[in-house]
């Protein structure tokens, strides 16, 4: 559970000491969305660990009434323009993103990237994008390395070519743990890759969050912390912590709307992005129906300035009701339940 609103944190009225390097004035609208529209600026594909597969998502979003979704696949972009295609034939405005898997201060953070295209040709785009080949390899030999462990091992994959046909991709990491668990040799994905670490391998890889951001910025790209009050991951992000980055990383955003959080989280989050000059973002980080969960209809309002600066304009409330305030979101964690 993420503490209430940390000691050490400043009012929103008070100024901020460190204001992220945020882009030029937001690009011409793109398209024009009512507060209340739904929208999922976190969203997972077969790309990576996910089940959807683009045109699915996207047939999902359309059907359930989403005008805007992001996928944000685990450092992967693979499967960002055809979701981008099938949006353009149901109407529904797909973000290109990812999730970069970065390290700062000795634990990994998870970084969303939007708004950089895999397919851009600019100068300014190419040490991003190749930074992603980069990695995307780096991925598939640590796959191929710790299937070789663990069939050497004793433990044979006999699924993992059912593992790989059901995504349709080239081996990660996560379908050689997958493989594990449906072959019975560990019971869930933390104790996979706690045998594949026992085994001499790894699965996983991280960049600088520095290097990230930069190399994000020179393309255009917006950089969001992801889900910042996740203690799963590390401990949960706290006032101190964000100040020690923003230090020297010039960050854009935090994810202040995700599927974990209580009110009193939102509160702590939106307001620690209003004391920095920062971004507040709204995702679920769905990987397949129910996975954890479905995609999430947030309010477009919740991340006005985050689209605004993507060229998607939100309307403000008719009613003059505040953007956010506790008790708005229906689905938000009860305050007494565990994370």
């Amino acid at each position: 559970m993420v503490p209430s609103p940390h000691p050490s944190r400043r009012s929103s009225e008070e100024p901020s000491p460190t204001v992220s390097q945020t882009a030029p004035a937001s690009p011409p609208a793109i398209r024009t969305l009512a507060a209340a529209d739904a929208v999922d600026l976190h969203l997972h594909t077969v790309a990576s660990d996910g089940f959807w597969r683009p045109a699915e998502l996207v047939d999902y979003l359309a059907d359930n009434g989403f005008t805007v979704g992001a996928v944000c696949d685990h450092d992967s972009q693979a499967s960002v323009l055809e979701a981008i295609r099938q949006g353009e034939r149901r109407g529904v405005t797909i973000v290109p993103g990812i999730e970069v898997t970065t390290r700062w201060d000795g634990r990994q953070w998870h970084l969303l990237v939007y708004g950089i295209r895999p397919d851009d040709e600019r100068a300014e785009a190419r040490p991003f994008l190749e930074m992603v080949e980069t990695t995307d390899a780096a991925f598939r030999e640590i796959a191929r390395d710790a299937r070789q462990r663990v069939e050497a091992s004793g433990r044979p994959l006999p699924s993992l070519p059912a593992v790989l046909a059901r995504t349709g991709t080239a081996m990660y990491p996560v379908h050689v743990l997958r493989a594990m668990i449906a072959d019975k040799h560990v019971p869930r994905l933390k104790e996979a890759a706690e045998l594949v670490n026992a085994l001499g391998g790894k699965f996983t890889i991280d960049n600088p969050l520095d290097e990230v951001v930069e190399k994000a910025h020179l393309a255009g790209g917006i950089c969001v912390i992801a889900h910042p009050g996740r203690p799963d991951l590390g401990p949960a992000l706290t006032a101190d912590v964000l100040e020690g980055i923003l230090a020297s990383v010039p960050l854009d955003g935090l994810e202040a709307h995700y599927r974990t959080y209580t009110d009193a989280d939102i509160a702590f989050y939106r307001d620690l992005a209003a004391t920095h000059g920062l971004l507040a973002s709204t995702g679920s980080d769905s990987h397949a129906l129910k996975t954890p969960v479905d995609p999430r209809a947030w309010q477009a309002i919740w991340a006005q300035d985050l689209l605004g600066r993507l060229g998607i304009e939100v309307k403000p409330r008719e009613d003059g009701s505040p953007v956010w305030a506790p008790g708005m979101d229906p689905l938000v964690v009860p305050a007494s339940t565990e994370k």
